[in-house]
């Protein structure tokens, strides 16, 4: 029997986190972001992601951002909060805590840095699985430092009753297909990268998470809905348009880029970014204008 979720399809927005220019969270700026997400035709919002910044917050700051989204969304998009640590405890206070403000799932990445097992993995998870709330397992090899194969992930699941959903960032794209083949009755497959959202919405996956949904959440959502109703043409044709605004992004950085077009285009709060990742200057984020609006979007 499967475990999809209703909601555990389409897009799901990545929201970046509002910083004050102190680098200070935003929290006023974060429900703002909320609100628009709330409004938009997304299918979900995600908190705390690795757009989100996850990594460089405080575990009080962490627990602060998913109390205020969850507040301000008040019920009309579930929201997905990002536990992620590299300490099963850490990601256990975390997981407790977004049960108990109302977060209708979590997001989390396999332990990092640390030597593991997968063994030690799924140990990991079984200790998450008690907390009892939906877990979006986010495979992310580049960032976590090894892979958990498909057959790993399916043994995985198996164990880990409390698992929904799987954020595929493999970028091995014989692997997103044995994902989706060998988890895809069971559990919702979600592709883990914009780079990758045309090919692995094409091949079937159930939906996909976008970072630049936060400002730009109908356009993924159009690129979906062509997909779910086999245009393909059209799907592709705006899929090959966010080249230049990929290429932008992988060069000054994904959540800065975001931040910048949520203020200069659609006056929402962005602001900088926290150290260690740095901002983008004026020059260096010019041609991203330019981007947008061959884009169409504004």
């Amino acid at each position: 029997m499967g475990r999809k979720l209703g909601y555990m399809k389409g897009i799901h927005t990545i929201l970046t986190t509002p910083l004050n220019k102190d680098q200070s969270v935003d929290y006023a700026g974060l429900r703002k972001l909320v609100e628009f997400g709330a409004a938009s035709n997304v299918d979900a919002l995600i908190v705390l992601g690795t757009q989100g910044e996850f990594y460089a917050f405080t575990h009080e700051e962490r627990k602060q951002i998913i109390k205020n989204a969850v507040e301000a969304a008040a019920g009309r998009k579930p929201v997905i909060a990002g536990t992620s640590d590299s300490g099963t405890w850490p990601a256990l206070e975390l997981t407790r805590y977004a049960k108990e403000v109302g977060a209708d799932a979590v997001i989390v990445t396999p332990p990092y840095y640390c030597a593991v097992s997968m063994k030690d993995v799924t140990a990991h998870f079984r200790a998450l699985n008690e907390v009892g709330i939906p877990i979006v397992l986010y495979n992310a090899p580049a960032r976590q430092g090894y892979n958990i194969t498909p057959e790993q992930l399916l043994q995985l699941c198996r164990e880990v009753e409390n698992i929904v959903a799987i954020k595929q960032a493999t970028q091995n794209i014989v692997e997103q297909e044995k994902t989706l083949a060998l988890l895809g009755d069971l559990i919702s497959v979600f592709g883990g990268s914009e780079a990758f959202l045309y090919p692995v919405l094409a091949m079937g996956h159930h939906g996909t998470s976008s970072t630049a949904a936060t400002c730009l959440p109908q356009y993924f959502v159009d690129i979906y809905n062509a997909i779910q109703s086999g245009d393909y043409n059209k799907a592709l044709a705006m899929y090959n348009a966010l080249e230049p605004f990929r290429r932008i992004c992988e060069k000054l950085g994904h959540a800065a880029v975001v931040k910048y077009v949520s203020e200069r285009f659609f006056g929402l709060p962005g602001g900088p970014m926290r150290l260690p990742l740095p901002t983008p200057g004026e020059e260096e984020l010019k041609p991203v204008d330019k981007i947008i609006q061959d884009l169409g979007v504004v």
